[in-house]
Formats: C-alpha cells, structure tokens, sequence
C-alpha cells in the first residue's frame, strides 16, 4: 500500500513540476515583453525630450522674430522694478494665485504694503491677474509672461533677490 501511495506521490509531484514549468514560462514570456515595452517607452521618453528641445528653441526663435518684426514690444518690457516691487513679483512668480494676506505673510510686509506693490506692478504693465476664488481676491502673473521671464529676465530681478525667495520658496 505504501508502494501504491508513492507513486501516487511521485505522480503528483511531476505534475506539479510540470505546472510550475508552465508557470515560469508564461512568466518568462511576460517578462520579456515587460522588458521590450520598457526599452520602446524609454526610446519613446528620449525622442520625447529631443523634440521638447527643438521646440524650445523655436519658440525662442519665434520671440525672437517677433521683436524684430514688432520693435515696440522690446521697448515696452523696458519696466524698472524696485527692489521691494521685485520681492512682491517674486514671490507671485514663484508661487500659485496668492491672496494680499498670503503674500504679506511669506515677505513679512503689512497687506497695506503689498497691495500698494501690486498696483505699481500692474502700473508698470506687468501683466498681473486677479481672481476671486473662494471669495478670496489672488493674484497670480500670465502664464505667458511667466516663459518670458524664465526664458529672458526681462525685468531683469536682481538674482540676489531671486535667489533669496527661491530658498523660502511657498
């Protein structure tokens, strides 16, 4: 009877041997397609960054074109800034759509003193928008302007200012 159970039990074992072969050649199969879409999706991600590249630099180019052909623009981004005017316009740069308060308390100044620092911004023509939300007034800077200034510093923010503000970032 013990014979009978051993094969019984050998029987069983090859057929779970089996099984597990089965097993680990689907995987194996899995895995190596895993790994073929891997090296297609990494080739995809640098061809990506490539183009992001190239189109980078035409649309610098194209800002470029666009001062030559409109010469007025290059002039009217000729906006001096103070250095207290430059912390408030960091800070809007730096972060999202910001409340007076929200601005106040990150540079430390009275809300009095930021909205005065808002309205010269906005008199000097850097292109702040305003919007309510939640019943709450923010400011936040044109997502166009924001490229421009990254790209360009055209309101050429001293970079100790920026760098400070940069490290206390929101």
């Amino acid at each position: 009877m013990s014979n009978k159970k051993d094969k019984e039990l050998v029987k069983l074992a090859q057929g779970i041997r089996r099984a597990f072969k089965g097993v680990k050649s689907e995987l194996n199969d899995h895995l190596e397609s895993i790994n073929q879409n891997t090296s297609e999706i990494q080739a995809n991600q640098g061809l990506l960054a490539e183009l992001e590249v190239k189109i980078d630099k035409l649309s610098e180019r194209l800002d470029e074109l666009e001062l030559v052909l409109n010469p007025n623009k290059a002039k009217s981004l000729n906006i001096k800034l103070t250095p207290r005017e430059q912390e408030v316009f960091m800070t809007l740069y730096l972060g999202k759509a910001l409340s007076l308060a929200e601005i106040a308390r990150h540079l430390g100044f009275t809300q009095d003193m930021v909205n005065m620092y808002v309205f010269n911004l906005v008199s000097k023509g850097v292109p702040v928008r305003k919007e309510l939300v939640d019943d709450v007034l923010v400011f936040s800077l044109e997502p166009e302007f924001k490229e421009l200034q990254a790209r360009r510093n055209v309101l050429e923010i001293d970079p100790g200012i920026a760098r400070q503000l940069a490290m206390h970032n929101l």
